[in-house]
């Protein structure tokens, strides 16, 4: 992981965080803060970045976790763009050995086109997050309420997709949005991926069923590059009531491995938010992970408590209780969208 430093890797993170700490006298009495800056009509600049210390038994470090830069707009009333170049974990300290680890170049971890046509028929073509569920929707750290994602979103499924996602809301249902997605290809820039796939192919429907009550469901099959075919069913609901909301997400896998028998993996994560106040908020979560070809059977809990002194502002922090105990840690984490 550690490479030999260039300064060129720095520098279009550098220009946001220059213009960022200039504040209104670079951006004008426009700018606010998590909106980017608006360079012309047809395009916007930002990033983010998030910093994280974790303490326990197996590890005591300090991580700059995210360092991204962020460019979108609008070419035409019915074309839009997002590109999104991003290091992660470009810089970590280990206090326990009192060494550090650098990896600053750069990769591109978004890159693609919006093609709007009617609120029933969309297009998105390039490399994009996989539209399954709520926590995978929200990749960064400043808008999620905890600092760590659950196994459930890690490694059971594709974070991302290099291919197309034809979406929209139903024409017989206003309520109900579907998205099919397919992928044909190697991923693009594959240096974040967390499963290496050169085949995608889903749907996912998501339906409003109440003002309180959301839920959804994703079917599809995925190849991955170690040859390893990947058929998966996924289920998720969100209820919130007052100044409470419960999220649930499950998925099954069969997983059928050349030379292997199929063997199943199956995970989920059940959350309960309490906002105490506009800017407080505690969080409380329960994971599970049975992988049968791994033979792994972990459960995880949580306990956490978020911070927003402003919405593109975050401080998080949360204790995690493990199957095996010398997993338990300490993780807070500050970050920030620009």
């Amino acid at each position: 992981m550690s490479q030999s430093f260039n300064p060129s890797h720095l520098l279009p993170y550098l220009l946001i965080l220059f213009l960022t700490a200039m504040g209104n006298d670079a951006f004008g009495d426009d700018y606010q803060l998590g909106l980017g800056h608006k360079v012309s009509d047809k395009m916007t600049v930002g990033g983010y970045f998030s910093l994280e210390f974790g303490k326990g038994d197996k590890t005591d470090e300090l991580v700059l976790d995210d360092l991204a830069f962020l460019a979108y707009g609008n070419l035409t009333p019915g074309f839009s763009y997002l590109f999104e170049l991003e290091s992660v974990e470009p810089y970590i300290y280990d206090f326990e050995t009192d060494k550090s680890e650098t990896n600053f170049p750069p990769s591109i971890e978004r890159l693609y086109g919006d093609f709007k046509f009617s609120d029933s028929a969309n297009l998105r073509v390039g490399k994009f997050i996989t539209p399954i569920g709520y926590w995978n929707l929200q990749p960064i750290n400043v808008l999620r309420d905890t600092s760590s994602n659950p196994r459930y979103s890690r490694e059971t499924f594709p974070k991302f997709l290099t291919g197309i996602d034809l979406h929209g809301y139903t024409p017989f249902d206003n309520d109900l949005a579907y998205h099919f997605f397919v992928q044909a290809t190697q991923d693009l820039d594959d240096a974040y991926i967390n499963i290496p796939i050169d085949q995608h192919v889903g749907v996912t429907l998501n339906k409003q069923l109440t003002q309180d009550w959301h839920a959804g469901m994703s079917v599809g099959e995925y190849h991955q590059t170690d040859d390893t075919d990947v058929q998966y069913i996924q289920f998720n609901a969100r209820w919130d009531v007052g100044r409470y909301r419960v999220s649930i997400e499950a998925i099954a896998n069969r997983l059928d491995t050349p030379g292997f028998a199929t063997e199943q993996k199956r995970s989920a994560y059940l959350q309960l938010e309490h906002r105490i106040s506009e800017r407080h908020m505690l969080i409380a979560r329960y994971e599970y992970l049975n992988d049968d070809f791994s033979n792994e059977k972990e459960t995880i809990r949580v306990l956490g408590y978020s911070y927003r002194p402003v919405f593109p502002v975050s401080l998080k922090a949360e204790y995690q209780w493990h199957s095996d105990s010398s997993d338990n840690q300490l993780l807070t984490s500050f970050s920030v969208l620009f």
